[in-house]
């Protein structure tokens, strides 16, 4: 019996999902120095080196696209909380998030500027999508915290604490304090947690 045949493309796939990639990440990257508002669908075309018809056949309008990033980081953030939940609890997970998260701020610096200043952007339309890389940071704290006890509303604000001061020293980090190695800041920011 022969092996079935592997489908034929003629690359416009690859093609477009590179298109695609191209645009977020040059998307991604005017985000994070000017601001959503403040970036044109011109200016993303320019960066990106194509024309303004393909970002508009491949995400239809800006707030497509933002929806796109949104959820391009969101599977980043679940993958890495993921990996930082397997065999903790306590303080070891919190400590694993806390680094999981700095990883994500320092490899994806431009990304983590756009989601943390679209945080509390309550207006947008890309909410919905704000709201879900949110709870995939703070649910394994929150469900850590009320396994071990902690009234719902504590463990929320506890998560929650931990998460932003986690994103704040990192995007502190990158913006000013580059220099600084991961190990530096891991430290300091676990330091902080632990008094």
């Amino acid at each position: 019996m022969s092996e079935p045949l592997a489908p034929r493309t003629d690359g416009r796939v690859a093609r477009r999902t590179g298109t695609r990639e191209s645009i977020m990440d040059a998307a991604t990257e005017l985000f994070a120095a000017r601001g959503v508002t403040s970036t044109s669908i011109d200016d993303i075309a320019a960066a990106a080196g194509i024309a303004k018809g393909s970002i508009y056949y491949n995400f239809e309008s800006k707030a497509g696209l933002v929806e796109e990033i949104m959820a391009r980081n969101s599977l980043l953030v679940a993958d890495a909380m993921r990996q930082a939940m397997q065999g903790r609890s306590g303080v070891a997970l919190r400590d694993e998030v806390v680094r999981a998260l700095l990883r994500l701020v320092q490899e994806n610096s431009s990304a983590a500027r756009v989601m943390v200043t679209e945080l509390f952007r309550t207006e947008r339309s890309w909410r919905e999508s704000i709201e879900k890389w949110r709870g995939l940071a703070l649910s394994p704290l929150i469900d850590d915290l009320r396994a071990g006890g902690a009234d719902p509303v504590v463990a929320g604000v506890q998560a929650a604490s931990i998460v932003g001061a986690t994103l704040m020293a990192g995007l502190e980090w990158l913006v000013f304090h580059p220099e600084r190695s991961y190990e530096q800041v891991t430290s300091a920011v676990l330091g902080t947690l632990s008094r």
